[in-house]
């Protein structure tokens, strides 16, 4: 792929994680399409990327016609980051809802599977393109009572190695990031009395997904990285 002008796809852009992995592309040049559904967090980075090569769409991603609107929008994608995903305390198996199941696999998984089926004809017909999601440490280590949210991202694994493994015969190559606990402030609310100085930054994480989807990471295929 031409590094000197892409054009790239983030999904949940708008949220702590999203804004610095949008603003890490832009500041390498690149053109990036947002899809949105929440006007607060749209009219919030709209804000911070005035001015800037950012094309808010909205559109539900986790429904193929508001996927296939974004990937629209973006042209020729060159690079998809699956950002889109919610977490959820579940509680012990018995006492969490079939509905948070199905909210986990919605958003997390769903989201990434739409995205990715409406950027696939394009990137294997022409030969070259590189999707990132995001999965979670939870995924390995099933803590107790969220196991909703640990099965999703489980899935996402699965679907990343499952991706590339389609597609790496045609120039397609897909990987995933493993976070920690990510340093928001949605999730310093949710658990203040935790040891915030081994939550990992959102800016790290950027750094490492912008890598992933350079040429300089054209050799690693089906990783699943630990941030």
């Amino acid at each position: 792929m031409n590094e000197a002008s892409r054009s790239i796809i983030v999904t949940g852009g708008t949220g702590a994680l999203g804004r610095a992995l949008v603003g890490s592309f832009l500041d390498h040049g690149d053109r990036v399409v947002v899809p949105w559904l929440v006007p607060e967090e749209r009219d919030h980075a709209s804000g911070i990327w005035k001015g800037r090569a950012v094309e808010l769409i909205e559109a539900d991603i986790a429904e193929d016609a508001g996927a296939r609107r974004v990937v629209a929008a973006a042209g020729s994608p060159d690079v998809l980051v699956n950002g889109a995903g919610g977490f959820a305390f579940g509680g012990p198996l018995q006492d969490t809802p079939l509905d948070t199941w199905d909210q986990m696999y919605r958003i997390n998984v769903r989201t990434a599977v739409a995205m990715s089926r409406a950027v696939l004809p394009g990137m294997l017909e022409r030969g070259s393109g590189s999707i990132v999601n995001i999965c979670s440490q939870a995924a390995a280590d099933a803590p107790p009572e969220i196991s909703a949210y640990s099965a999703s991202k489980s899935a996402v694994a699965v679907l990343t190695r499952s991706l590339d493994h389609e597609g790496a015969a045609r120039g397609l190559r897909a990987n995933a990031v493993v976070p920690t606990t990510i340093d928001t402030p949605a999730n310093r609310a949710s658990m203040p009395d935790a040891d915030h100085a081994s939550w990992t930054r959102p800016e790290q994480i950027a750094q490492v997904i912008l890598w992933l989807a350079s040429d300089a990471a054209g050799a690693v295929r089906g990783a699943l990285i630990p941030v």
